[in-house]
């Protein structure tokens, strides 16, 4: 069971990777306003770096909402994504279950297993995925198919060290 929820969080945060790439090549190609597009993918990249510095025990490097041109917000991407598949390729069924001690953006002291952390973060994007596909849809552009299923579809289940 273990080794399955590894597999399903690997899946998780490759197609994440995917469906980020997909909405900034969209922005890129935004006629119109692409601010509040690149204010949600900005703040998808803020939460992973924020998250991923309480896993890794240092401090943060960019701020929960940062401000990215697409530019910028590719360049940080890349070195988040490669950051993240560094800490996946580590990743241990007794790994998930080590609690990882932190403090909250209220400053209170919080505890949580990693497993937890990473559903969490891999979850949160796709909710702010689908805020810039309606941003998308405001200015004016047609929405990037983004689901896991069509990721699926295109690539299927990764191996589980990702």
């Amino acid at each position: 069971m273990t080794h399955d929820r590894l597999r399903h969080l690997a899946s998780l945060r490759a197609h994440g990777e995917w469906a980020d790439a997909q909405l900034v090549s969209a922005a890129n190609h935004v006629a119109g306003e692409a601010a509040a597009v690149l204010r949600e993918l900005a703040h998808v990249r803020g939460a992973q770096e924020i998250w991923l510095s309480r896993i890794e025990g240092r401090p943060p490097t960019v701020p929960v909402w940062p401000a990215y041109s697409a530019v910028e917000l590719e360049r940080a991407g890349a070195i988040i994504d490669e950051c993240m598949r560094r800490v996946f390729a580590t990743l241990t069924p007794e790994s998930l279950r080590q609690e990882i001690a932190y403090t909250n953006l209220q400053g209170l002291p919080c505890r949580t297993e990693l497993g937890d952390i990473l559903l969490h973060l891999l979850l949160h994007g796709h909710y702010h995925r689908g805020k810039a596909n309606v941003a998308l849809r405001e200015a004016g552009e047609s929405t990037v198919g983004v689901d896991y299923i069509t990721w699926q579809r295109e690539f299927g289940s990764p191996p589980l060290a990702i």
